[in-house]
């Protein structure tokens, strides 16, 4: 079975999903969704939607896809989401580990969904959502058409994936960006679109050298997503949802695009590919509801591509006023309803009966005894007429002649007919909701979080540990004290041909070298799997890994059972349930994350996690690439994203695995307060992350930490120099 999803921003959006074939819809609640400034229904107005659409036989999925701390978690997420369960809600949409553990655990019965915020890159981590309870996966929409394929083959999961809509520039659930420069957190439901603003790419570091190739400069502005002409090779490779992007946008956009690949998804199950044929002006339709620059295909078919980005500033396109009109009178005004069957037996001498079935409930009721006709009798086609009057009921009533059953010659009043036909459909609604409603005994009471999650209570004492990038980097990290303990190598910086030396040298000086993994860490980053049966990278390996994402750890987990896995700040842990499923996975560590403020670390907890301290945040992990989309790969190690205040972001192109990081202009520097949280002696590590400094700023920040000790000789910085951020450790964000 296919499934058409439509997205619901507000309930006429729902209704006119509905009106315009969707088999479902998701729409976000008053809190926790991934669109908090959509036109999202109050709770009253979210359970009559629910009632509606099960009336329908529809679906609907809520979305709870945001990063939650510790006391929303405790305080406010039972009470949220147990009215929409009790009243029958089909899935909940999530992003974070610990709600999906909560869910889980409260709401027995519940469809879990995994959100692509999740950032699911292949069947290892599909599989473990698997595990940890999820009925259906919505992977990254970087994923090709064969990553695709291989989750889809997974036995008993659903997939689910996005066909239409706006794309971001970056792995969702990995953008930090809006977070960092407004405080307005995509993982929070704020995202502001800064990426959707012109930049220019430059080469250089004071941002006067310029890529060519950029036209207007919107770099990092993806065209909107079309996939109307890949529909059966979706079909095919087993996706069972399709999911169009939309709930900031108008009922008439959802009705629009809904109605559209409800055609050619009916076009293609019921003739085959050898049919499927898609109108121009079906295209045209699709662009004049809303486009960026026109439309890409997405990554289904290619890692990336210039001509998936807008480069030039978006055109305003001309509504199209007849097809939008049409939208109106049939999806808008229309409103959807149900087939449903009557079987109708009116005898002389016998209690007239009606029976309703609607997919698999069926009722009956009875009325009052069918008399002789002592004159005129009542014709059978104006019982049936009445009969197939829903009136206030969303339903479409056919009574096959079979099930017919009315004596010519008897009398039977018409306000008596119209009076069973309404106790009738009275009682096939109560039957459908009661289908859906769940009862008490279906409920789990709650529990405390903090009660069925304990901090660990095994903490090796605090060390410092530093991520490096290059080889500048990695000699001056060599030379510092004996409180940094250990080095994780960035896996771009590791070959085969450098591993034995790199071990070496890092033993010698007393350093444990472990490797961190890919940023993303996909199916299709062969060359690093090779790369990880050389023995000396293997021994590294053997030390400890840092996992970036979930398919990272996952992998890691089962390449190497042995050696310690540890979870990398992009691996949310914003509360206690979060750091209590990843440990329950295997974890050796988590990481805290860069979007909570003091209160919230207090809250989470922070015996045995580790801290960044200082290090330029990865505001962006991106399979696009900038260099690609301006002038073409040159591989340049590092260029210069610069918005238009002149501010520059470095980004480091991945040439080897294809993806790009773009930092914050700034570092985060925690350097007046290491200390109070290594006496406290919760921390298992305090980490500085080198991304695009040279071997002179390495060596001084490390001299700002304390690490390098009096043998070093390097000046100390102005505070000119030592421009720094504490990024959310005060304000937080929204």
């Amino acid at each position: 079975m296919t499934e058409l999803l439509a997205p619901a921003g507000s309930v006429d959006a729902m209704k006119a999903a509905f009106a315009a074939g969707a088999d479902a819809v998701y729409v976000g609640g008053d809190r926790f969704g991934a669109r908090a400034y959509a036109e999202n229904p109050d709770p009253e107005q979210l359970l009559e939607a629910i009632d509606r659409a099960h009336l329908l036989g529809k679906k609907v999925y809520l979305t709870v896809n945001t990063l939650l701390t510790q006391r929303e978690l405790k305080r406010q997420l039972d009470a949220f989401l147990r009215p929409y369960y009790e009243r029958g809600l089909d899935g909940v949409i999530i992003q974070d580990l610990g709600v999906l553990r909560y869910v889980r655990e409260h709401f027995p019965g519940l469809s879990l969904h995994i959100s692509t915020q999740a950032g699911i890159t292949g069947a290892a981590g599909a599989k473990q959502m698997q595990s940890l309870g999820a009925s259906r996966v919505v992977p990254a929409r970087e994923m090709s058409l064969e990553e695709i394929r291989a989750i889809c083959a997974i036995p008993g999961l659903e997939v689910e994936c996005f066909i239409h809509g706006a794309l971001c520039y970056c792995y969702s659930g990995a953008c930090l960006l809006s977070s960092m420069l407004g405080g307005r957190s995509g993982n929070r439901g704020r995202c502001a679109q800064p990426c959707r603003l012109a930049y220019r790419v430059c080469a250089d570091a004071d941002g006067k050298q310029e890529l060519p190739g950029q036209k207007d400069g919107y770099v990092i502005s993806p065209k909107d997503l079309c996939t109307i002409d890949l529909l059966p090779d979706l079909i095919d490779a087993g996706v069972m949802s399709f999911k169009i992007e939309g709930r900031m946008k108008k009922p008439e956009y959802v009705a629009g695009v809904t109605a559209i690949y409800r055609k050619y998804m009916d076009l293609y199950l019921q003739k085959g590919r050898d049919a499927y044929r898609v109108d121009p002006e079906d295209r045209k339709r699709l662009a004049d509801l809303f486009s960026r620059s026109g439309f890409t295909d997405g990554y289904f078919n290619r890692h990336n591509d210039k001509s998936m980005i807008t480069l030039q500033a978006p055109p305003i396109r001309t509504e199209n006023e007849p097809w939008t009109e049409y939208i109106r009178e049939h999806f808008i005004k229309e409103q959807a309803k149900r087939p449903i069957t009557v079987a109708a037996r009116f005898r002389v001498g016998e209690a007239a009966v009606l029976t309703a079935r609607a997919d698999d409930i069926e009722v009956s009721v009875s009325g009052a005894v069918c008399e002789q006709a002592q004159k005129a009798p009542t014709p059978a086609e104006r019982i049936i007429e009445n009969i197939k009057k829903a009136g206030e009921f969303p339903f479409i009533v056919t009574i096959p002649e079979e099930d017919c059953e009315i004596d010519p010659d008897l009398f039977y009043p018409m306000g008596a007919v119209n009076e069973l036909r309404r106790q009738l459909f009275a009682t096939l609604k109560d039957a459908i909701l009661d289908h859906y409603h769940r009862t008490d005994s279906e409920t789990t009471v709650s529990a405390d979080p903090d009660s069925v999650c304990p901090d660990p209570v095994d903490v090796s004492p605090t060390h410092y540990a530093a991520v490096v990038s290059d080889k500048a980097q990695w000699d001056a990290v060599m030379k510092s004290g004996p409180e940094l303990s250990v080095v994780y190598l960035e896996p771009f910086l590791l070959t085969e041909q450098n591993a034995e030396q790199l071990r070496r040298e890092a033993q010698s000086h007393n350093k444990e070298l472990r490797l961190a993994l890919p940023h993303m860490m996909r199916g299709n980053l062969h060359a690093f799997v090779r790369l990880c049966r050389d023995e000396s990278v293997q021994s590294i390996c053997r030390n400890g890994m840092l996992a970036r994402n979930l398919e990272g750890f996952v992998w890691a987990r089962e390449t190497f059972p042995e050696a310690p896995v540890y979870a990398d700040h992009s691996l949310y842990t914003f509360q206690k349930e979060a750091r209590a499923e990843l440990s329950a996975m295997g974890c050796a560590g988590d990481t805290v994350p860069l979007e909570l403020n003091e209160a919230q670390i207090s809250d989470r907890g922070l015996k045995g996690s580790a801290w960044m301290i200082y290090g330029r945040v990865p505001m962006m992990i991106s399979a696009n690439c900038l260099q690609k989309s301006t002038h073409g790969c040159k591989n340049l190690p590092v260029v210069y994203l610069k918005d238009r205040m002149g501010v520059l972001f470095p980004t480091r192109c991945v040439c080897t695995y294809c993806y790009n990081i773009i930092y914050n202009s700034l570092p985060i520097s925690m350097h007046e307060e290491q200390m109070k949280y290594r006496e406290q002696g919760e921390l298992s590590e305090l980490r500085l992350y080198f991304s695009v400094e040279d071997a002179a700023q390495t060596r001084q920040i490390l001299t700002r930490f304390g690490l390098l000790g009096r043998a070093s000789e390097e000046p100390g910085m102005t505070s000119e120099e030592y421009a720094f951020t504490r990024g959310h450790f005060k304000r937080g964000v929204l």
